[in-house]
């Protein structure tokens, strides 16, 4: 068990280099617009590019998992990924940062897949879940990474200087964490034969497609909730900017916390049960912040919706996971495509339900997918690892 010890802490440290990474770019994506001259469309146009990439990197990753294990294409893409930072702040232009961009979304994607695939495998040698305690780790990764930003800021770094100073942080953590990452186990009868052909339609089994369809809308609930929470609170509620700019702090810090202890409710509660009663805690949030007119009442109820919404995602990565047979990394990255979809989409969707109805009314429709959730929670049963864990004997490989 010191062994598989080791190697959860080698997948945290890669989760962790992700969560500060995209926190020190999201927090300087302003400035980025003005040194690279781009207009609010062109910079919309920019992000969007990242996320095409990552639906791309969804069909990649399927194919790359017949033939590498996810610790081999982590060990890749972590030591690129880093330097994705100053590149961007070097683009001359839009057309040059979209397709810098677009690049960064495929080795994000492909790190995305493989990170989760290996938490997915320590879950099994440790017969426990730790999928939420990554994510968790993730989120202070994240935090971390906009609180460096900051103090980078107050210091008048440039762009260019602060990003080559996080780059280098970062590729020292993946050398660390690379080094101690764990081999996926595949069956022996897989070891033994050719591995068979991924096509296109290879991996969406039914299980997949509804456990997709359930990310998907936990990404629509989450995207809708953070990146409107502060317009709410502003619109709605009349708060001044430095109050509704706690909204998406709130949320993020409530989420994060949640996750810190959320494998241990897992354990307690079992994956379908936690799924519901979280979805319940959210929909109670929605309900506070849109009928109680406070704007403490509003910024408790984004905190709650993050409560809620913190363990729903691991979990349901988990129950990917841990429902194929073979595959791992293929399930997963098929998962992701629509879950994916639900990220791209949610902000979008919310904006035109909060254009007709009004962002309170928006928020409140959010009961809608919140019940949809619910009722298909049980799919998310095989993520309860602990009934097999009495019986399954202890799987330990080296890590080379």
């Amino acid at each position: 068990m010191k062994e598989v010890r080791r190697q959860r802490i080698a997948i945290s440290g890669i989760f962790l280099m992700v969560g500060i990474m995209l926190g020190s770019w999201f927090a300087r994506v302003p400035q980025l617009r003005i040194e690279l001259g781009l207009n609010f469309a062109e910079l919309g146009m920019v992000l969007l590019a990242q996320t095409v990439g990552v639906l791309l990197a969804m069909q990649l990753a399927g194919h790359l998992s017949n033939h590498l294990d996810s610790r081999a294409v982590i060990r890749v893409t972590s030591l690129v990924l880093p330097w994705f930072l100053p590149l961007m702040a070097a683009m001359p232009g839009a057309i040059t940062a979209g397709l810098g961009m677009l690049t960064w979304g495929v080795i994000a994607g492909l790190l995305d897949v493989s990170m989760n695939a290996q938490g997915v495998e320590v879950e099994r040698r440790a017969r426990r879940p730790v999928l939420n305690s990554l994510h968790a780790v993730w989120g202070i990764g994240a935090l971390l990474g906009s609180g460096g930003t900051v103090l980078a800021v107050r210091a008048e770094w440039s762009l260019s200087s602060h990003f080559w100073v996080v780059s280098a942080v970062l590729v020292a953590i993946a050398l660390f964490s690379g080094r101690r990452l764990l081999t996926e186990e595949r069956a022996s009868s897989r070891a033994e034969e050719k591995a068979p052909k991924v096509g296109f339609l290879s991996g969406w089994t039914r299980a997949v497609i509804v456990l997709g369809g359930l990310g998907a809308a936990v990404a629509l609930c989450e995207g809708a909730v953070s990146s409107w929470g502060g317009v709410f609170l502003s619109e709605q509620r009349g708060a001044a900017a430095n109050i509704a700019s706690l909204g998406y702090f709130a949320f993020i810090v409530a989420q994060t916390g949640t996750r810190l202890v959320g494998d241990r409710l897992h354990r307690r509660f079992g994956a379908v049960a936690l799924v519901r009663w979280s979805m319940a805690m959210t929909g109670a949030g929605v309900l506070v912040a849109v009928t109680v007119p406070s704007v403490w009442f509003g910024l408790a109820g984004l905190a709650m919706a993050g409560v809620g919404l913190a363990v729903a995602i691991p979990i349901i990565s988990s129950a990917v996971g841990h429902g194929t047979k073979s595959n791992t990394s293929l399930a997963i990255a098929r998962y992701s495509t629509l879950h994916n979809a639900g990220v791209l989409a949610g902000p979008a969707i919310f904006g035109w339900l909060a254009q007709e109805f009004g962002i309170s009314a928006a928020l409140a429709l959010l009961l809608v997918p919140l019940g949809v959730i619910t009722a298909f929670a049980a799919a998310t049963a095989p993520a309860s690892v602990r009934a097999a864990a009495s019986t399954a004997e202890p799987v330990v490989s080296r890590a080379a």
